[in-house]
């Protein structure tokens, strides 16, 4: 096997992972108008499981009772059992892999160009938004998730507390330690909640990507407070900011994903592979210089298995994500093990998947034939050429 480093195990609390690929989360547009599970929602994860991926994040369900269209929500009991049944179908077809649900508190946008900002939430609401966290972790706990992530980057709420560009003048804005004040009281009572022995961790920006955001600097500081309370992994992202997207058009909401942090998030064709590995590669060495082990994962444009294995070697992270690369190929894990790399059918980095999301579509790939919502089983370069020349032919 020439990738020994990308399928070692590794453990994020006392959970061991079979290896070191994880699908970050990823939003389908495949769950219901109110944020049930569908069949197709399920297929998608079903497929991507039997890829060989050591850890699956479902993709961020959404913790507030506010609509969030076609987005899963986890927001009050009613949602469990539809969550239970992802679980067990993954689990059916790999009972390998480990499945964990990202958790998330939104923003607010509207049509008329409006959006929340952090200065907008009062006092008594805070409570709330650390209650709603709580709540949301025990509800995938029930539902079988084995951990659960919380998410602290791009355009989300508590990022949103955490960035440099949090204008509240209160307690919870200004200096470092006041922004990070809600992320860590969500942090300590889902662990009070959730016992040590139930991993939870946090995925947040290693910068924010416009002027006013924060950038590695305090990234770093804040990686080194989470691992110092006993966050069991940090995943490492960036950009996606709303204070930089263009003016929406009219009757349109805005878009984090529309301005330069927004490319930043997704890198484009035109970045270099290993967009943001130069972030994790700071943030684990900050970690790790203070004493503590917690693992480090990395996502942005990592698209073939030699890259993740220099990546890993290099101690630059300790797990790496996966999301367009294995949307394109879900068999990316088990061609790379086989010592068939060269059959990946590699993601494009067209931002197909990502601009669909954006027009509230069913996200799907460029590269599969059309019509597809999954990639087909099996699914290789000879199936991806095949379809290309029926459409030009057509």
């Amino acid at each position: 096997m020439a990738f020994t480093q990308l399928f070692s195990p590794i453990s994020i609390g006392k959970l061991t992972l079979p290896n070191r690929i994880q699908r970050t989360s990823m939003v389908s547009g495949l769950a219901t108008e109110d944020g049930h599970v569908t069949p197709e929602i399920i297929a998608r994860y079903k497929r991507e499981a039997k890829g060989g991926v050591g850890c699956i994040v479902v993709e961020a369900a959404v913790v507030l009772p506010s609509r969030s269209s076609y987005n899963l929500r986890i927001s009050d009991d009613s949602f469990v059992d539809d969550l239970k049944g992802l679980v067990d179908g993954i689990r059916e077809v790999n009972p390998e892999v480990k499945i964990g649900l990202q958790v998330v508190h939104f923003l607010k946008i509207a049509k008329s160009g409006w959006r929340q900002k952090v200065s907008d939430f009062k006092l008594e609401d805070i409570p709330v938004i650390v209650e709603q966290h709580v709540n949301a972790c025990k509800r995938a706990k029930a539902a079988g998730f084995e951990f659960v992530e919380l998410h602290m980057a791009h355009a989300y709420t508590l990022s949103s507390f955490l960035s440099l560009a949090n204008d509240r003048t209160d307690e919870y804005g200004g200096a470092l330690k006041n922004r990070m004040k809600l992320p860590i009281a969500v942090y300590e009572a889902c662990r009070k909640e959730m016992g040590n022995d139930f991993p939870l961790g946090i995925r947040i920006n290693g910068e924010d990507f416009h002027i006013m955001g924060t950038t590695l600097l305090q990234s770093t500081q804040i990686a080194k407070k989470f691992a110092a309370l006993g966050v069991d992994y940090i995943s490492v992202s960036g950009g996606s900011r709303f204070e930089d997207a263009p003016t929406p058009e009219p009757n349109s909401p805005p878009d984090p994903m529309a301005g330069y942090a927004g490319h930043r998030m997704s890198p484009w064709w035109w970045f270099p592979d290993g967009t943001h590995v130069y972030l994790a590669t700071d943030i684990r060495k900050a970690v790790r210089e203070a004493g503590y082990e917690t693992p480090i994962i990395i996502a942005g444009k990592i698209r073939t298995p030699g890259h993740a294995e220099k990546i890993i070697e290099a101690q630059s992270a300790d797990i790496i994500g996966l999301c367009r690369a294995l949307l394109c190929d879900p068999d990316w894990p088990v061609k790379a093990k086989a010592d068939k790399a060269k059959d990946i059918v590699r993601c494009t980095a067209c931002n197909w998947c990502l601009e669909s999301d954006s027009r509230m579509e069913k996200v799907n790939c460029s590269r599969w034939p059309e019509g597809n919502l999954n990639a087909p089983l099996p699914w290789n370069k000879k199936d991806a050429r095949a379809s290309k020349l029926s459409k030009a032919a057509e």
